[in-house]
């Protein structure tokens, strides 16, 4: 599923995450007294574990010897759903990252939904995320909502706050789930990282590169390019808070792929403007950096396209971003 890479991927035995346990005792709780409705929606930011509660209760709800904390991880439909050969778990997401979920998945889901259970008692569903449906699928998907199987388990995942249609939203059961503390994405990347002090020592940057999310630091933290970019956002603060361009910063760029250089730049620009207070939002280098964000956008939609292939090109594009912030006489 979605922002679950290979370094993340709970095991067999499914647990979420701490800053997840209020909601997860809840929804043990509705399920062990047989109150708990055929259809959920899970609204996160994503990046903090909504995929993996998601999947974490579909193994429960799939395990032949679930305990108050989970699937057992050892029965034979563990091991199936944790290989993904279980055949009572259908999931459901884009193609490729950003891509629609169009009418032909859900009707693979409506198939689904109309057959019985192979192995246990139940069925589930994960779609994640449920925004990526097209206004086609969603209509289509009414009839799972609508006349819901007694045996079967819808789960959707959706960013917070994001419009799911009315129709959609009014047949769920929602919960809300909390993004957690920076003091406990902090606890939790060290326990995950435990022996690896490079990494530990690397926390900070790439939480403030991920926006908070910890799944999205830890595969950060686990990429070939973690110093290339831990290195690239020292550059990027040090030549912002000195306020001129600094010679490292070309080598700095040079040694990540552009995407991820965008991102770190960008990432680095919203900090630094969110900084500034009063005249300083107004000064010409705000405005600046202002300017310098929609560059960014645009050399992501140019290279997503195809219209700029020269990485070269792209990467000297990158640096002009920063040291175009600043007058001639500061370079």
């Amino acid at each position: 599923m979605p922002e679950l890479p290979p370094q993340v991927i709970p095991p067999a035995q499914s647990r979420c995450l701490p800053w997840h346990q209020e909601t997860w005792i809840n929804l043990q709780a509705q399920c062990a007294n047989g109150r708990l409705p055929h259809a959920m929606l899970l609204e996160g930011t994503p990046g903090t574990g909504r995929n993996r509660l998601a999947l974490s209760l579909a193994r429960y709800l799939l395990c032949g010897d679930m305990s108050a904390q989970g699937n057992c991880g050892s029965c034979k439909t563990c091991t199936l759903s944790a290989s993904g050969a279980h055949p009572d778990l259908l999931t459901v997401m884009p193609a490729e990252t950003g891509k629609a979920i169009g009418i032909d998945a859900i009707r693979e889901v409506i198939r689904f939904a109309a057959g019985t259970p192979t192995l246990g008692r139940s069925k589930v569903m994960l779609i994640s995320p449920a925004e990526s449906l097209t206004q086609a699928a969603f209509n289509a998907f009414l009839k799972c909502l609508e006349e819901p199987s007694s045996e079967t388990f819808i789960v959707m995942v959706s960013a917070s706050g994001y419009p799911l249609p009315a129709t959609i939203r009014s047949r769920c059961q929602r919960w809300k789930l909390p993004s957690p503390s920076l003091k406990e994405s902090r606890a939790w990347l060290q326990e995950a990282l435990s022996g690896d002090a490079d990494g530990a020592a690397s926390i900070d940057a790439m939480l403030e590169l991920s926006g908070g999310r910890p799944l999205y630091a830890l595969e950060k933290l686990h990429s070939d390019e973690s110093g290339g970019l831990i290195n690239l956002h020292s550059a990027t603060r040090a030549s912002l808070r000195e306020g001129r361009p600094l010679p490292g910063l070309e080598q700095a760029v040079a040694k990540v792929q552009p995407d991820n250089a965008l991102d770190v730049l960008e990432s680095n620009l919203h900090s630094w403007l969110r900084a500034q207070r009063g005249d300083r939002l107004r000064s010409r280098e705000a405005r600046r950096g202002f300017a310098a964000l929609e560059t960014i956008a645009q050399l992501r939609a140019a290279k997503r396209s195809g219209t700029n292939p020269n990485v070269d090109l792209l990467q000297f594009k990158a640096v002009s971003v920063i040291n175009g912030l600043w007058d001639e006489e500061t370079r």
